[in-house]
């Protein structure tokens, strides 16, 4: 009998199962699975052959999933849900670690992530040239052998604040990247911009895997936003979408978001802080709701406090008349 067989009800519809595997050197093993129907999310788990359901929370709507390449990359469930499924998934983890002796990769990364040995706002570091630098790619991976095409980091040893990136055996510093006419030095062409209403602005639409400086330019920007604590992930450049926002021949901030068939998912927003207070943050969204969004609707993914401070400053979060809808994104759990 299936895990879906074991769970639905009747009249219940299965929208996706989210296998979960036991990682192991050559190979992987399914240990319990994550059902999302429309109605309910259900965690089971196995141990010495037999299925165990672990427990279920109620959906308020019917979540979706998302796939690239083929493969699951998250299921996205309604905001209001969130709460009661993220606690129900730290419960399920803890219990499969108690029955199985394995460790979550969450845990796992959890205890390897790195904190800067200084704090940002009491480092000496002033350039790039003056510190002692990290080199790291773009999944903030140490090293110092790396090929010349390769894309790398340049930030300060001490306090990890981004000065600028390698690519070609080259460093490029951040007053670099952000130029307009830096961008359009390399294989950007003109039909990627995207007019707004002020003459001294508008934005450049990057495809997956699109022109390489605007690409450097955006995965700069996302760190420098992540290690801020200002966004929640980092731009993914060979399955999202990005507007770069050009305003004075400066690249000021930037938005991403993936394609989907229910509505596009809008992932991450970020504006410079030397920029902010001029309602750039509003002006981008609005004009990529307006200019490049391809549905009446969308969805926000787990929006900031400033994120939502801006979507429902410009009415995008009502929930009478409002496009966008808010939602949280479930990955994948593995054990190793």
């Amino acid at each position: 009998m299936s895990s879906a067989e074991r769970v639905l009800e009747e009249e219940e519809t299965l929208v996706v199962e989210m296998e979960v595997e036991h990682r192991r050197q050559f190979g992987s093993v399914q240990i319990g699975s994550v059902l999302f129907t429309d109605r309910r999310a259900v965690f089971s788990y196995q141990s010495n052959g037999a299925w165990t359901q672990f427990g279920e929370a109620d959906l308020s709507a019917e979540p979706f999933a998302q796939y690239v390449d083929g493969e699951l990359h998250a299921v996205f469930i309604p905001a209001t849900d969130s709460d009661a499924v993220l606690q129900l998934q730290s419960d399920y983890i803890e219990e499969v670690e108690s029955v199985t002796g394995l460790s979550s990769a969450m845990s796992v990364l959890g205890e390897a992530s790195r904190d800067p040995p200084v704090d940002p706002a009491e480092c000496t570091c002033d350039r790039m040239s003056s510190n002692k630098v990290l080199v790291e790619n773009e999944n903030m991976e140490l090293g110092e052998d790396f090929d010349e095409e390769e894309f790398r980091f340049v930030s300060c040893e001490d306090c990890f604040r981004i000065y600028g990136r390698y690519r070609h055996g080259k460093k490029a510093s951040l007053n670099k990247l952000f130029s307009a006419d830096w961008l359009f030095g390399g294989d950007l062409s003109y039909e990627s911009i995207v007019d707004f209403d002020n003459e001294d602005a508008y934005a450049i639409h990057h495809t997956p895997s699109g022109p390489v400086r605007v690409q450097d330019a955006l995965l700069v920007l996302s760190h420098i936003g992540s290690r801020s604590g200002e966004v929640v992930s980092t731009y993914k450049h060979d399955y999202q979408h990005a507007l770069c926002y050009v305003l004075d021949d400066t690249v000021v901030g930037y938005l991403t978001w993936e394609p989907h068939e229910r509505g596009p998912i809008l992932s991450q927003l970020y504006i410079r802080e030397e920029y902010r207070g001029q309602g750039l943050a509003a002006n981008l969204v609005s004009g990529w709701y307006e200019n490049v969004c391809d549905s009446e609707h969308y969805f926000a993914d787990e929006p900031t406090s400033g994120g939502k401070a801006v979507l429902s400053s410009i009415g995008h979060l009502d929930r009478a008349s409002g496009p966008a809808r808010e939602v949280h994104n479930l990955t994948p759990l593995a054990f190793g």
